[in-house]
């Protein structure tokens, strides 16, 4: 198989560890399914690298993690990585699936217009919900873990294959199964937050570009 990508995995805080503990999920199904990828963690999440990495070896698919404005997503320590207007030409012949908050607003339009071929992402901020007990062990983060299944759902899903159209639409349905869940009559108390943000998250993922692009053909 010749096609691999890249997962951006900053650390520096509280927020982003978490989004770096979900990608392990995608990286051991990669790692199963012999799916090449190169994984840009901590320190190795900054401009100069993800720059040389995305020029030279010009990955098929490409997973930001961190965090975001409308026209900016970024790498360690709040390093701007990608830039609407001044690099975003990187993201060109791409799909992109990108956790950082707002950068479908401005960003994702303005990266299919350099020619990027599909940009999954978030036009708000991407929230979840932490239990602050489980801050320093977020795999027994009860409270985070639909969100790592939501989100998720869009990488695996592009790893198995299905297109941007597809990917985005299982997420969306793997949210739709999980606020059911939620909402049960015998919910917790915490629940009633869990909700608001997945409904949040589910109704502000954007899909920008072409449905029918596909990472790998299967």
């Amino acid at each position: 198989m010749s096609e691999k990508f890249l997962i951006t995995r900053p650390t520096h805080d509280d927020r982003v560890s978490y989004l770096d503990f979900w990608s392990k999920d995608i990286i051991k199904f990669a790692e199963d399914k012999n799916i090449k990828y190169s994984d840009f963690r901590g320190k190795k999440a900054n401009k100069e690298e993800v720059t040389k990495f995305l020029q030279k070896q010009n990955p098929k698919l490409v997973i930001f993690n961190g965090h975001g404005t409308d026209s900016i997503i970024f790498g360690h320590k709040n390093q701007p990585l990608i830039v609407s207007n001044e690099n975003d030409i990187l993201l060109k012949e791409k799909i992109v699936y990108a956790i950082a908050c707002d950068c479908a607003s401005k960003l994702g339009i303005t990266a299919r217009e350099k020619g990027c071929k599909a940009f999954i992402g978030y036009t708000q901020p991407f929230g979840f919900v932490k239990d602050a007990s489980k801050e320093c062990i977020p795999n027994k983060d009860e409270f985070a873990k639909p969100f790592k299944e939501f989100s998720n759902e869009v990488s695996l899903a592009l790893l198995k294959g299905k297109t941007a159209k597809e990917a985005k639409e299982s997420s969306q349905k793997v949210a739709t199964k999980l606020l059911k869940f939620y909402s049960g009559s015998d919910a917790l108390p915490e629940y009633k937050e869990i909700r608001f943000w997945l409904f949040w998250d589910k109704y502000f993922q954007e899909l920008i570009g072409e449905g029918s692009a596909k990472f790998l053909e299967v």
